[in-house]
């Protein structure tokens, strides 16, 4: 909650900035996204595709990560700006590969379940603007998990599985990322590609004590121009 506290304080510090810029009006937009959830440092978990196909599983068409969400971009001086975004999305990975069996404890093979987590994402990030059109910024931000659960795909080996789903609730609620942003602007859109680096254990309780699991996030945003 202290990281989403700092973020809050960066929002409201920008008034600040007003004096120097009376020349640009503050931009904003209504953004979608596509995202990859980029496991660190576990090798059984998997980079789901945002838009795959699957003939092995059901549904075979897979959806991964993606969202929508809104961004206030204010012009600071000539060369800078502040960004500040949030988003509601659903970033999607396989996680480790499991054995399952059948009603007589017979192994019909390991399969790999899809998670999903729901939440939402909040940044504030400095952009530079080296030439007019193309800006890099970075920052601080934060990923707040509304729901998480895992689906076990429905796989044709010797038997048909019924998928099936399991809330996962030994995840921390809020994760501190730091994100670093490319942007390029037009008239009335706005190209985003950003990573945001995580560099804490999402696990929380007693189970953090033998199990780690950290993650990245890469986002490719369209914004469209509102005002």
């Amino acid at each position: 909650m202290r990281f989403l506290s700092a973020i809050f304080c960066a929002l409201f510090l920008t008034t600040a900035f007003d004096s120097h810029s009376q020349t640009k009006s503050t931009a904003w937009y209504a953004t979608a996204n596509g995202n990859f959830y980029l496991p660190v440092d576990n090798r059984l978990k998997g980079v789901y595709p945002i838009l795959g196909y699957d003939k092995t599983t059901s549904p075979k068409i897979l959806l991964g990560g993606v969202g929508f969400g809104a961004a206030m971009l204010k012009p600071l001086s000539k060369d800078f700006s502040f960004k500040a975004q949030t988003n509601f999305s659903k970033h999607t990975y396989w996680e480790e590969q499991v054995q399952m069996r059948d009603y007589v404890a017979s192994s019909i093979g390991y399969f790999q379940s899809g998670s999903s987590d729901y939440g939402l994402g909040l940044a504030a990030m400095i952009h530079y603007f080296p030439v007019e059109a193309f800006s890099i910024g970075a920052g601080i931000s934060a990923q707040a998990t509304l729901i998480s659960f895992s689906r076990t795909p429905g796989m044709y080996i010797g038997a048909d599985i019924d998928p099936g789903f399991v809330v996962n609730r030994y995840y921390k609620p809020v994760m501190p990322m730091v994100p670093v942003e490319l942007s390029y602007k037009l008239k009335s859109l706005l190209f985003n590609v950003r990573y945001e680096a995580g560099f804490t254990n999402r696990i929380k309780g007693d189970l953090a004590k033998y199990k780690t699991d950290k993650f990245s996030l890469l986002t490719f945003e369209l914004g469209f121009l509102l005002n």
